[in-house]
């Protein structure tokens, strides 16, 4: 008996550690979808969100400011809500070095997934004209 219980104590475990990793929070949601105050260019945004030696292969900016994209989600424990919003898709043209393109698209609806009141996921969006 005390062997099972181990191994489902284990499993257990693994499946908690395993959500943890997968979750995103509203910090790393806002690095990587909220266009942040002065950028340009695809190039200088994914700079910031590229971690060492990878170069994601698309992202989607919201052009809105931090505030209003949390107020979507300020009432939502663990929904999914749908916003419409202007954006940037960048799509990566090169690896080494990495390299970007812009597409700035004027009202388009993207999919926000909430968390205890805040925001901390951007589905894939099905407009990047890529």
């Amino acid at each position: 008996m005390k062997g099972i219980t181990r191994v489902q104590c284990a499993c257990l475990l693994l499946l908690l550690l395993s959500a943890a990793v997968l979750a995103q929070t509203f910090e790393e949601f806002k690095k990587e979808h909220i266009l942040p105050e002065g950028s340009k260019t695809c190039n200088d945004m994914m700079k910031k969100i590229n971690k060492e030696n990878t170069c994601k292969a698309i992202n989607t900016f919201l052009k809105e400011k931090v505030a209003s994209i949390k107020a979507l989600c300020e009432d939502k424990k663990n929904d999914t809500i749908s916003h419409t919003c202007d954006i940037i898709d960048c799509k990566r043209t090169s690896e080494e070095p990495c390299k970007y393109k812009n597409l700035d698209l004027k009202d388009k609806k993207v999919t926000i997934k909430c968390e205890n009141g805040l925001p901390v996921h951007l589905e894939k969006a099905k407009h990047q004209g890529f």
